[in-house]
């Protein structure tokens, strides 16, 4: 059974983390906490609607997203709606060592990470988000195809994230590989594993589902951009 004060904490993920393991990487405006911008896009607030000043959100990067709990921001600035996140915690049984077939640890700062990201949600993943934790990585023909790695980390649970594969080397069973060795490390360290998954992107659910993941809720997820001129 999943810890209930554990999912508790999910319900404002980003924040739960710039308050716990990732609170030395966090940056405070009011009350406001945030990663670097070359480490990650995130924002968060303590609760769902407060009103945010002017004069604290110019501390921001140009552009940040939140997720979970949304804040309420002066008109000038220009927040966006995005399609909503699933997220989803590990519910299945103890993960076995899984095979290793090509599975490397990558630099934290390998550029590559950044161009095989931008293939499938790009401007998520930044020039240093790999010091958040471990990725791994599959290299086809000289080149990074491959990935998934942690990013939030809360104590108890840490997040799977970046999981993509190149288009031209799908079908080979490559994310199914790596998320258990993420997996399987995680559960080493005794956390509990968890990851975000766009609404609409079914097929992904299915395969995590099929990994033991169950979906507790889903969160809402905007963008907030700085005006022109600040």
């Amino acid at each position: 059974m999943l810890d209930k004060e554990m999912l508790e904490r999910l319900e404002n993920p980003i924040w739960a983390a710039l308050n716990s393991a990732q609170a030395e990487l966090a940056h405070k405006a009011g009350d406001m906490k945030f990663f670097a911008a070359e480490v990650a896009p995130f924002c968060a607030v303590p609760r769902d609607g407060m009103p945010l000043p002017a004069t604290d959100l110019e501390y921001l990067p140009p552009q940040v997203y939140f997720l979970g709990a949304i804040p309420q921001v002066p008109p000038e600035w220009t927040m966006t709606q995005l399609s909503g996140v699933v997220q989803m915690v590990y519910d299945g049984p103890k993960v076995e060592k899984p095979r290793a077939d090509g599975v490397t640890v990558l630099d934290s700062e390998d550029p590559a990470m950044v161009e095989l990201t931008d293939v499938a949600f790009p401007g998520y993943f930044r020039r240093r988000t790999g010091i958040l934790g471990t990725y791994l990585g599959i290299h086809q023909d000289g080149k990074l195809v491959a990935l998934s790695g942690e990013r939030m980390h809360l104590g108890d649970c840490r997040e799977v994230s970046a999981v993509c594969t190149h288009p031209d080397y799908r079908g080979r069973g490559y994310a199914n590989l790596l998320m258990q060795h993420i997996m399987y490390g995680m559960q080493e360290q005794g956390k509990t594993p968890f990851l975000h998954v766009g609404a609409a992107n079914a097929k992904a659910q299915a395969l995590y589902q099929a990994l033991g993941f169950k979906v507790t809720r889903e969160l809402p997820h905007t963008r907030l951009v700085r005006p022109a001129g600040l």
